[in-house]
C-alpha cells in the first residue's frame, strides 16, 4: 500500500511469495491466509525475490473459531518490506514508533493517529516535553503560555483539554518531575501560584462545560505561592537536622531526603514525609513506612530513580521521637502549602478568615468528624454537600481571584473527602435488612447526585435553570427523587418500587451521557497526545496503560460519578426484589425449545456489524443502541440495554427467530461471562432466562443448518433505479396500482387506509417526494461543488462495502455533505403547491425559518440512505448504494400528547392471547426513533 492505512489489494506474486503453500482467499481488497503452526506459534513467512517486494505488508488478524477481528487501536498492522516503505511509514508518522511529524502521531504498534482538535496546542507539548532539561516548574511555565495563548468559549474547548491531559499525565507521574536540572523550591512555587491563579480567572469567566475542565485542570497542580513557604522547603529541613543533631554525611536518610529537596522537591515530597512520620510513630517499623508510601503510589526502588537518589532506609532515634514527630508534621504542612492545593485541612486553615461563620463551623465539624462510621457518615456528607452549595454561591460572585482559587480548591477537597467518606461506607450497607437499605441508600443517592450537581455547577441550586449545564438531566432526577425519598421516609406505599425503578433507569442513562462525555471528549485526545509524548521523551512515558485507560482511570478515580453508579446497582438489585421489576426481559423468544451457540463478549453490537459468524453464536453485548442488525451466524443476543420491542434491532430478532433478552441485573449479567467460548443454551424460564452450558450433541442440527444455509447463494433481483418524475406529489396525485413505483409502501398504504376508515377516525393529510428527486437536487447547478464532494465519499463507501474497512467516519461525512444541499427553486414552489393542495400547510405558511427547517428535516431523510444500519444492510445483502433510493412522505404534524403502538399478539412470547401496547409521553417518534429509555409497556 501507498500508506500504512490503505487497503490495496495483494499482487499475484505477493500471494505466491508465502512459505510453505498456504492459500490465499481473496475478499474484497484484501487476501485471507492461514497462519502456519510452527512448534506452539503461529506462523506466516513470505520470500521475495530481490528488488521485487513490495513497500509494506498492511493486515489484522482473524480468529476463526469466533470470526472476530483483532486490530491495533482500531488501525491496522503494518510491517515495512523494503527501505522505501520504511521511508514512507518515517515519514508518514515519525521515526522510532512515530516522532509527531506534520501532525501525525504513530501508536506503539505503529498504527498512525491523523491529527485531531487541538493539534496545534499538542505540538507546543511535544516541543517543551522533548527539552534536555524539564521540570514541573518548566510545564507549568508552558502550560500558562499555551492558556494565555487559548481564546475562550467554543474555540478554545479543544485546547483547554489538551492542557488537562498533558497536566493530568504529570500529576499521576506519567511525565517526568525532573529532567537534568535543579529548581529552586520558591521557583516552583512561584510557577504552581501564577498557573492556578490563571486557571481560577479563566474558570470565573468560562462556560459551564469549560468550567469543568479549568476544575479538574485546578486539581493537577499544587497551590504554590510567591511568599515563604517554598524557600521554607529548604531551610526547615536544614533547621530540624540542626536542632535534633541529625547526621548530615552520605548514606544517611535525612541528608539523602535534603539534597533531593535542595535539588527539586516535588509532590513525592508529601508522601516521603507522611511516610517517615508513619515509621516514627511506630518506632521505627518499616513495613509501616512501606505501607505509607505504596498508598501514595511510590515504593523504595522509584525513590532510588531521584536524581539526587533515595538509597537508605530511614533511622529510628528513640530519643528524638516526640520532638521530630513535632516538627515533621509542621515541615509536612510546609510541603503540602507548596504541593497540595486541595489537601482539606490547608484549604479550611486557607479559607476561614473570608468565609461566614455557619460555614466555619461546619467546616470545623466536618474535619472532625473525617473518620466517622455508622450513622454519623450521612450527617457528615450532608454538611459536605451544604458547605458546597454555600461557597459554590459564593464563588459565583467572588472577585478577588487568590479567594477564588482557594474556594475551588476547598471545594475539590471536600468532594475527595465526600468520596473517601462513601467509598468507605458502601460495604456497611450491605448488612441493612431490605426496607432499610432502600432507605438509606435514597438519602445516599440524593446526596451523591447533589454533589454531581456542585462539581459541574457551582453556585447554581438544584431547582434553578442552567441552560448550558451538563447537570441539567441530574436537577430533573433528583427533583423526581426528593418526592420519593419524602415517600420512603413515611412509609412505603403500593408502586412505590415501581416509580423509584422508573427514576433510578433515568439517573443511569444520565450517568452514562457524562462517562460518554468523558470518553468521546478526552480519550482520542489523550491517545494523540500520550503517544506523541511517548515518542518525544527521553523515557518513553507515559506508559501504555496510562493512554489506553485515560478515560477510565479518570472517571473511576475523581468525582462521584463510581460512588453513584455503585449505589445505583445497589438500589436497583433492593427496588427489584421489592416488586419494582423482573431481572429479565424477553424480546424476542427466539425459537420455543431456546438457541444453542458458542458465547462471545462483545463491547458492543455496532462493533460487529460487519462481522459474519461461522457458527451459531450469541453475543454478550455491553451496549445495543437498537439501531443494528443481527450479524449472520447469530442467534441469540444478550444485553444490559433494553430497547423498545419496536426498535430495529428488537423487530429483526424476532423474524429471524433470534433469541433477545435484556438482563437487568448487573451482577448477573457480568456472571455470564464465565461462559464465553463455550456452548450455551438460552431459552426463557418463566419471568426469567436460563442461560448454561450447552451439553454434547444439543444444537447440532442447528448448526448443520446455518452451515447450509451459509453456503447457499442469496440471489436478490433489484429493479432499476426510478428516474425523475415529479418534485411532490400531493395526496390526490398518489396512486398505490401505478408502475414504476416512484414511492414507497407507507404513502401507499396511508391513502388505501384513509378510504377503508369511516370518517370519525382521523388521518394526517399526505404529500410525497417520489424516487429521483434527490438525484435531480444533487444535479442542480447549485449543488455542482457538493456533488462532487458527495460523488468522491460515495465511491469511498462502496470501496469500504467491498472489504473491511471502518465505515463510520465516511458514512459521517456522507450525511454532512447532504445537509449542505440547496433547493432548486422549481422544487420548492412544486413542494409548497403540493402541500397546499393536500390541506397540510395554509397560504403563507413554509416560509423563512419554517422553511428552513423543513427542508434541513427533508435532507435529514435523504442523509439517512447513509446511516450504520442501512449500510451493514447492504452490504450483507450484497446490495449495491445506487440501488437505495429514499421516498420522503409529508404530514402535518399532530402535536399528541401520547402516542402508542398496539401489538395484537404480544411480541414477546407469541401469545395470540395477549396485547401488548408501549405508549410513550409526546410523539411517536420518541417510540420508534431510537430515543434513550424504555416506553410505558
Amino acid at each position: 500500500p501507498k500508506s500504512p492505512r490503505e487497503w490495496k489489494r495483494p499482487e499475484s506474486q505477493v500471494l505466491s511469495s508465502v512459505v510453505g503453500g498456504a492459500e490465499s482467499a481473496l475478499v474484497g481488497d484484501a487476501a485471507q491466509t492461514p497462519l502456519r503452526a510452527d512448534g506452539g506459534v503461529q506462523t506466516i513467512e513470505f520470500s521475495f525475490e530481490a528488488g521485487k517486494s513490495p513497500q509494506g505488508i498492511t493486515f489484522v488478524f482473524k480468529d476463526t473459531s469466533n470470526s472476530a477481528w483483532y486490530k491495533p487501536d482500531s488501525g491496522n498492522f503494518c510491517v515495512p518490506v523494503s527501505e522505501a516503505g520504511r521511508a514512507a511509514m518515517d515519514s508518514a508518522g515519525g521515526k522510532d514508533h512515530g516522532e509527531p511529524s506534520s501532525g501525525m502521531v504513530r501508536t506503539l504498534s505503529g498504527t498512525i493517529i491523523p491529527p485531531l482538535e487541538g493539534a496545534d496546542v499538542a505540538k507546543q507539548v511535544f516541543e517543551a516535553e522533548k527539552q534536555g532539561h524539564v521540570t514541573l516548574m518548566h510545564r507549568y511555565q508552558a502550560a500558562l503560555r499555551v492558556l494565555e495563548q487559548t481564546p475562550p468559549g467554543e474555540a478554545g474547548i479543544n485546547a483547554i483539554t489538551m492542557v488537562f491531559i498533558w497536566l493530568r499525565f504529570s500529576q499521576i507521574r506519567q511525565l517526568s518531575w525532573q529532567r537534568n536540572y535543579n529548581t529552586k523550591p520558591r521557583e516552583l512555587s512561584a510557577a504552581s501560584e501564577n498557573l492556578n491563579k490563571a486557571i481560577a480567572w479563566r474558570w470565573k469567566n468560562a462556560g459551564s462545560e469549560e468550567k469543568e475542565l479549568f476544575r479538574l485542570m485546578l486539581g493537577c497542580i499544587g497551590r504554590g505561592g510567591s511568599g515563604g513557604d517554598g524557600q521554607a522547603i529548604r531551610d526547615e529541613i536544614l533547621h530540624i537536622m540542626h536542632r535534633h543533631h541529625l547526621p548530615e554525611t552520605k548514606g544517611n536518610f535525612i541528608e539523602e531526603w535534603h539534597q533531593k529537596l535542595h535539588n527539586n522537591s516535588t509532590p513525592d515530597d508529601i508522601a516521603i514525609c507522611m511516610a517517615f512520620l508513619a515509621f516514627l510513630a511506630s518506632n521505627g517499623n518499616m513495613a509501616e513506612f512501606d505501607r505509607v508510601l505504596a498508598e501514595n503510589g511510590l515504593n523504595r526502588e522509584r525513590l532510588k530513580t531521584y536524581e539526587r537518589p533515595i538509597t537508605t532506609a530511614p533511622c529510628f532515634y528513640g530519643d528524638k521521637k516526640d520532638g521530630l514527630i513535632n516538627d515533621f508534621n509542621n515541615y509536612l504542612r510546609i510541603l503540602k502549602n507548596v504541593h497540595a492545593g486541595a489537601d482539606l485541612e490547608k484549604c479550611v486553615e486557607v479559607c476561614r478568615g473570608f468565609l461566614d461563620g455557619h460555614v466555619n463551623l461546619l467546616l470545623e465539624s466536618i474535619l472532625r468528624e473525617r473518620s466517622a462510621h455508622g450513622d454519623r457518615v450521612l450527617a457528615v456528607i450532608d454538611s459536605i454537600t451544604e458547605v458546597r452549595q454555600l461557597i459554590g454561591l459564593k464563588m459565583s460572585k467572588e472577585g478577588d481571584i487568590v479567594k477564588l482559587r482557594d474556594m475551588l480548591y476547598l471545594d475539590i477537597g471536600l468532594e475527595a473527602q465526600m468520596r473517601l467518606m462513601a467509598e468507605r461506607s458502601l460495604g456497611q450497607l450491605d448488612r441493612l435488612n431490605m426496607e432499610s437499605l432502600t432507605r438509606s441508600l435514597a438519602l445516599w443517592i440524593s446526596l451523591t447526585i447533589e454533589n454531581l450537581i456542585y462539581s459541574s455547577s457551582p453556585g447554581v441550586g438544584v431547582l434553578q435553570g442552567h441552560p448550558d449545564s451538563v447537570s441539567d438531566e441530574f436537577k430533573a432526577c433528583l427533583r423526581d427523587w426528593a418526592g420519593l425519598v419524602e415517600e420512603a421516609h413515611k412509609g412505603y406505599g403500593p408502586g412505590f418500587a415501581v416509580k423509584a425503578m422508573a427514576v433510578v433507569e433515568r439517573m443511569r442513562r444520565a450517568l452514562a451521557s457524562v462517562v460518554d462525555k468523558i470518553s468521546t471528549g478526552m480519550q482520542k485526545k489523550a491517545e494523540y497526545l500520550g503517544y506523541g509524548l511517548c515518542a518525544v521523551t527521553p523515557e518513553k512515558i507515559p506508559e501504555k496503560w496510562s493512554i489506553t485507560l485515560f478515560s477510565e482511570e479518570l472517571i473511576r478515580g475523581g468525582g462521584c460519578s463510581f460512588v453513584l453508579s455503585t449505589l445505583l446497582r445497589k438500589l436497583d438489585r433492593a427496588l427489584r426484589a421489592q416488586g419494582g421489576g423482573t431481572r429479565w426481559q424477553v424480546i424476542s423468544a427466539g425459537k420455543p425449545s431456546g438457541v444453542v451457540g458458542e458465547l462471545v463478549e462483545v463491547r458492543d453490537l455496532l462493533s460487529v456489524q460487519d462481522v459474519s459468524y461461522d457458527k451459531p453464536t450469541v453475543l454478550l453485548a455491553s451496549s445495543v443502541s437498537g439501531e443494528e442488525e443481527v450479524p449472520p451466524g447469530v442467534v441469540g443476543v444478550i444485553t444490559p440495554d433494553a430497547p423498545d420491542v419496536l426498535a430495529h434491532i428488537s423487530v429483526r430478532a424476532r423474524n429471524l427467530k433470534v433469541f433477545f433478552a435484556t438482563c437487568f441485573d448487573s451482577d448477573e449479567f457480568e456472571s455470564l461471562s464465565k461462559f464465553a467460548g463455550r456452548r450455551v443454551t438460552c431459552s426463557r424460564s418463566g419471568d426469567s432466562v436460563s442461560v448454561r452450558e450447552a451439553q454434547t450433541g444439543e444444537g447440532e442440527e442447528a448448526k448443520e443448518a446455518q452451515s447450509a444455509a451459509s453456503q447457499a447463494p442469496v440471489k436478490i433481483e433489484l429493479p432499476p433505479p426510478a428516474k425523475f418524475s415529479n418534485w411532490c406529489l400531493p395526496e390526490k396525485s398518489i396512486d398505490p396500482d401505478r408502475r414504476p413505483k416512484i414511492f414507497g409502501a407507507k404513502s401507499t398504504n396511508i391513502v388505501k387506509v384513509r378510504k377503508q376508515l369511516p370518517e370519525w377516525v382521523q388521518t394526517p393529510r399526505s404529500a410525497v417526494v417520489p424516487f429521483g428527486v434527490f438525484e435531480k437536487v444533487l444535479e442542480a447547478a447549485e449543488n455542482k461543488a457538493v456533488a462532487t464532494e458527495y460523488t468522491a465519499l460515495a465511491k469511498e463507501a462502496a470501496a469500504l462495502a467491498k472489504g473491511t474497512g471502518e465505515p463510520h467516519e465516511v458514512l459521517r461525512r456522507l450525511r454532512e455533505t447532504v445537509l449542505k444541499l440547496q433547493a432548486p427553486k422549481a422544487m420548492v414552489d412544486e413542494l409548497r403547491t403540493a402541500l397546499l393542495d393536500s390541506g397540510i400547510i395554509k397560504q403563507g405558511e413554509l416560509q423563512g425559518k419554517e422553511w428552513d427547517e423543513a427542508w434541513h428535516a427533508l435532507k435529514g431523510v435523504w442523509a439517512s440512505k447513509w446511516n450504520d444500519r442501512a449500510f451493514y444492510s447492504c452490504k450483507k445483502a450484497a446490495i449495491g448504494q445506487q440501488h437505495v433510493q429514499m421516498a420522503v412522505l409529508v404530514q402535518r404534524l399532530v402535536e399528541a400528547e401520547y402516542a402508542f403502538v398496539v401489538h395484537t399478539v404480544n411480541p414477546s412470547n407469541g401469545d395470540k392471547q395477549e396485547m401488548y401496547a408501549e405508549v410513550v409521553v409526546g410523539l411517536g417518534e420518541v417510540l420508534v426513533g431510537n430515543f434513550p429509555g424504555r416506553a410505558l409497556g
